[in-house]
């Protein structure tokens, strides 16, 4: 994804193959949110009238760059795990062994497929937690662009939400299965608290 344009991205999500998809957008809406929030952020680093905020908004940058960039990655590392899946549907099924090998291959490929959309999922709280400080803290003049930065972190939790939802109904492993989905909804519930803190900052600088 790094190395892609815009538009050859759009192109590959629109095409009639299952990957890139949902958790793919999902994480670029994400990274999307973090480069929103370093906009806001820099346009507020060494500008008169922010002098008491400069600590807070260098050190926004400093976690922006890293969760921007760790998001960017799992654009690619979302369709490979699904990918992954699809490749273990297709093993062989003829012999025991081979249903044996068949089902390992593919409970270890959901099993990627739900921790990729989870990672996607905390990081997006993490950006979903700078586009509000951004909002707070960042160039006043830029508020609405905080604001997308709050709407677009949202997007990517709850997209990379779903994708993790689908693939833990396949998980066998119950202990797994019940860890995933109390990290899911953790951030879930942490994400709709900080949502609507900022968004209310949004909503009363406009």
């Amino acid at each position: 994804m790094r190395d892609e344009t815009v538009g050859r991205f759009l192109d590959a999500v629109a095409a009639p193959t299952p990957t890139p998809g949902g958790g793919s957008a999902s994480a670029f809406a994400g990274a999307l949110a973090a480069a929103l929030s370093r906009m806001v952020a820099g346009l507020a680093r060494d500008r008169k009238g922010y002098e008491d905020q400069q600590g807070v908004l260098r050190d926004l940058e400093s976690r922006a760059v890293r969760i921007q960039a760790r998001l960017v990655e799992l654009v690619d590392e979302d369709a490979k795990a699904y990918e992954a899946v699809l490749a273990a549907m297709r093993l062989p099924r003829t012999t025991d062994a081979e249903r044996a090998e068949r089902v390992a291959r593919m409970q270890a490929a959901y099993q990627r497929a739900t921790e990729v959309p989870l990672e996607t999922m905390r990081l997006g709280v993490e950006a979903l937690e700078l586009a509000e400080i951004a909002a707070d803290k960042g160039n006043r003049s830029a508020t609405t662009d905080a604001g997308v930065a709050v709407l677009l972190s949202e997007a990517a939790i709850r997209g990379a939400s779903l994708n993790c939802r689908v693939n833990l109904a396949s998980i066998r492993d119950e202990r797994v299965r019940e860890d995933m989905e109390k990290g899911m909804t953790d951030l879930l519930a942490r994400a709709q608290a900080v949502g609507h803190r900022a968004m209310a900052l949004v909503e009363g600088r406009l």
